[in-house]
């Protein structure tokens, strides 16, 4: 193994196109069933393994950001995946359980506790990139169990860029690209606790039939890619097709407490989005586009809300990691 070895890997934000709730779990987890899309809106992650081992010792960790809003060090959850993995490899392999000092920077461009999964795809990134740098180890099964013991949407940022997500997340089906699809993606000031978003939930507010439309998001995956490969934008009757499977019962708890989101979500709508909806446990509301000139038009008239406002779009495919 050589010293100094460095990779670079993007870390990619996700929304959910729909997110269910089915049940509370003894574990005091809740069971869901959602459709997670990835997004070409992207963290970088910089991972250094600083030399190839000196011995008995204690791994060496650093971890810092450029975002005063992120924590660095062990309260970083990069910090967890590095360990984890060190941790792992070492047990699968032997001669990688020797000391490694190892640096990770990110740079931030995902909006943090927006319900976007910026920290989960970190802290994938972290378990990809490592696990190259070491020789990969460790299979990619394996990671994604790793990732689920570090947070409930880390495996679906080392799966595919848009899965059926059931269990507490970590149960995933691959879907059909999507990719293409143009949103904005509207951050307010404030943050949402995703423990309390779901500490708030009345469980008989919410529809348990797990009636995802699958069948819906196949016909506009293949819509789409037959618009791609006539190099036009999708139709407008496409793009309302994704639009009526947008569907989060976490919404209703979030908005209780901001009603804002309801009102963005309106500002989408009228800015000519075909759906708009909360990601996650918010608070960033996302609407969907046929094209990039529709969608900075959209963002452009969102100006005076006083938001973050991000236009981007999603991706068919994980951006490779940079050696």
């Amino acid at each position: 193994m050589k010293r100094d070895m460095q990779v670079i890997v993007k870390a990619p934000a996700k929304v959910n196109l729909s997110l269910e709730v089915l049940g509370r779990r003894p574990d005091g987890y809740h069971d869901i069933i959602s459709v997670m899309q990835a997004l070409e809106l992207s963290d970088d992650v910089k991972i250094t393994l600083r030399g190839e081992g000196r011995g008995e010792g204690e791994n060496s960790i650093e971890v810092i950001c450029d975002s005063p809003d992120v924590p660095e060090g062990p309260g970083n959850v990069a910090y967890r995946a590095a360990r984890a993995l060190l941790d792992e490899a070492g047990r699968l392999e032997p001669r990688l359980a020797d000391r490694h000092d190892i640096k990770i920077e990110i740079t931030k461009n995902i909006p943090v506790a927006a319900g976007l999964g910026g920290g989960s795809s970190d802290a994938a990134a972290v378990l990809k990139g490592l696990n190259i740098l070491l020789g990969e180890p460790v299979p990619e099964e394996r990671l994604r169990e790793i990732g689920a013991t570090i947070g409930a949407d880390v495996p679906f940022f080392l799966s595919w860029p848009l899965a059926l997500a059931e269990g507490i997340g970590e149960r995933l089906t691959p879907l059909k690209p999507l990719g293409g699809i143009w949103l904005v993606l509207v951050k307010p000031a404030f943050g949402v606790s995703t423990a309390w978003v779901y500490s708030q939930l009345s469980l008989g507010l919410t529809n348990k039939s797990g009636d995802i439309k699958l069948p819906e998001l196949n016909i506009f995956a293949d819509r789409m890619a037959e618009s791609a490969d006539a190099g036009q934008p999708a139709r407008p009757a496409d793009v309302s097709i994704i639009a009526s499977c947008l569907k989060n019962d976490l919404e209703r708890v979030t908005v209780l407490r901001y009603p804002e989101i309801d009102v963005l979500k309106r500002r989408l709508t009228e800015a000519g989005a075909p759906g708009a909806l909360m990601s996650g446990s918010g608070p960033t509301v996302f609407g969907v586009f046929r094209t990039e000139a529709e969608a900075q038009g959209a963002a452009e008239g969102l100006k005076d809300t006083g938001c973050r406002l991000i236009v981007t779009r999603t991706i068919p495919s994980w951006p490779a990691p940079v050696l």
